[in-house]
């Protein structure tokens, strides 16, 4: 008993000392610890045993501690769970009332509360933030008809066109469910099968995209069509574009493994340190218009796999976003955050892209599963311009007491009534329900004219570094038909390309052009093979 007083002695004056110097502006009582109910708690650190070595005996705090802590996680995002979030503004640098009466942009210089979050796509939480993956820019602006999500990517196209394909996408994309690891030959097999996502892919082997140095250097875009609508009701076809002001920087590959090494949270940690810094990063938002009957005509205007040429469609400014503030608390603000296609205001809508379509279900759906019926009452996403009502009732977590009576429509009592001016404008349909392939679908320019632009508007390093990139990931693939499928697709868009890939892989295979670090992998690799048990 006199060794164990000895010891608590010995760790009290350890602690006294380690606060030595501390002043009460270094270490402040912040307020006097209670339950959830708000019940004082008077011991934070022992549970109520029956004697000093005794059993553990009812102890009311512990129990609610121990239960909150097993409930603390939540599901992560089945794709976007990996992310980083901020606070910011949007003000409007141009009048664009000639395309949408929403209010977000009714005048020049109004400004708009927003939350943003960045994320990988594939990747999960506690991979390292440089690993090469499409990225996600989505936004949440708080307006005063209610919230606008823009979800962006880094690519202004997408690896699918139809929204049946998009699991599928995920499922190549994600981890082998055999084993749980990743496997590069199902995600080279789905790409090689479904050429028509080879521009995303050209992009995202480039170093600025696949592995960007910085969420402040990287580019967003909408990259499906939505609309516009102004306030006679004429509707134009819009992309969305978010254009970093701090220019564009990639990690090359090598760079990318390096520091993921180093410091996996590398973009999280610069994001937070730039605006903790008050270094605040902007973008441009801006826009391309297309007139509605245009769309129409034009068989890629509703296909998120294609761009719309900018000498067709210029970019149009429309405002300035600025972010400024780092979350309070990571998993209610960042990993709570919630957004979906079907949140827009009046004065926006939707088009007939078939990706985009099947997307306003799911993913609402997905933070059901995730969240619970009521997330969009947590702070992060309840509207804050406006007051939603509506005759919704309880449901898990429901957070809303409002008198709701009558709570359903129509009612000899009144009651909520819906408003026939937000009604929006038919959109036109050509044809029977049916099963619909693109026009042209695989013919050499439905898949391979994009691409060949991209790759002539890039610079020769970043060509060479495409090459080897392409290559890494290449020579890890085992079935060697999925190679050539891949090989013959990028010789389709350049013959410098395919060939230079081909090469690449071919050095890499004969162990010729392999960094010290891939070379010492491979001989852990086999000198683990070569052990027999020695029982």
């Amino acid at each position: 008993m006199d060794q164990a007083k000895q010891l608590a002695s010995a760790v009290t004056d350890k602690l006294s000392q380690a606060f030595v110097g501390m002043t009460d502006s270094t270490y402040k009582h912040a307020g006097t610890m209670t339950k959830l109910t708000g019940h004082p708690i008077g011991e934070g650190k022992h549970s109520i045993t029956a004697g000093p070595q005794g059993p553990l005996v009812v102890d009311v705090q512990l129990l609610e501690k121990l239960q909150q802590f097993t409930r603390e996680k939540i599901p992560p995002r089945n794709v976007h769970a990996l992310g980083y979030g901020a606070y910011g503004e949007f003000t409007v640098t141009n009048d664009i009332s000639e395309y949408t009466s929403a209010d977000i942009f009714n005048a020049v210089g109004k400004k708009t509360p927003l939350f943003t979050r960045f994320s990988g796509i594939f990747t999960e939480v506690g991979d390292a933030d440089t690993t090469r993956d499409p990225r996600g820019f989505a936004i949440k602006f708080y307006t005063k008809e209610g919230n606008w999500d823009l979800m962006g990517i880094n690519t202004p196209v997408f690896a699918a066109r139809d929204s049946k394909i998009g699991p599928d996408n995920v499922h190549a994309f994600k981890r082998d469910p055999r084993n749980g690891a990743w496997q590069s030959d199902q995600f080279w097999d789905f790409v090689a099968l479904h050429p028509e996502g080879l521009h995303q892919v050209l992009m995202l082997y480039t170093d600025r995209t696949g592995t960007p140095m910085s969420w402040r250097t990287m580019n967003g875009y909408g990259c499906h069509t939505f609309s516009l609508l102004n306030k006679n009701g004429t509707r134009h076809w819009v992309k969305w574009h978010i254009i970093s002001q701090q220019g564009a920087r990639g990690f090359t590959v090598q760079q990318a493994k390096t520091v993921a090494g180093e410091d996996p949270n590398f973009l999280g940690r610069d994001l937070y340190n730039a605006l903790e810094s008050k270094q605040y990063p902007k973008w441009k938002l801006m826009m391309q218009i297309m007139p509605e009957a245009d769309g129409y005509k034009n068989p890629w205007t509703f296909d998120c796999t294609k761009i719309w040429k900018h000498s067709d469609y210029p970019l149009i400014d429309v405002g300035e976003i600025v972010l400024n503030r780092n979350p309070t608390d990571y998993h209610s603000e960042v990993e709570q955050v919630a957004f979906a296609p079907t949140t827009y205001v009046p004065g926006m809508g939707l088009s007939p892209d078939k990706l985009l379509q099947g997307r306003l279900l799911i993913y609402d759906d997905t933070q059901y599963h995730r969240l619970g019926p009521n997330f969009k009452q947590l702070y992060i996403n309840r509207a804050h311009g406006i007051e939603p009502m509506n005759n919704y009732v309880g449901g898990q977590h429901n957070q809303e007491i409002r008198n709701k009576f009558p709570h359903y429509y129509p009612s000899v009592f009144g009651g909520l009534q819906p408003d026939p001016k937000y009604k929006e404008q038919p959109m036109q349909t050509n044809g029977p329900a049916d099963y619909y392939a693109p026009v042209d679908e695989y013919s050499d320019e439905d898949i391979y004219s994009q691409c060949t632009i991209f790759w002539n508007a890039i610079d020769d390093q970043q060509r060479l570094n495409m090459i080897d990139n392409f290559a890494v990931a290449l020579v890890k693939v085992k079935e060697q038909k999925i190679v050539d499928l891949m090989i013959n697709h990028l010789l389709k868009i350049s013959s410098a390309l395919g060939s230079g890939v081909r090469q690449k892989v071919e050095e890499k295979k004969a162990g010729k052009g392999k960094t010290a670090a891939e070379l010492m992998v491979d001989n852990f690799a086999k000198d683990l093979m070569s052990i027999n048990s020695s029982v």
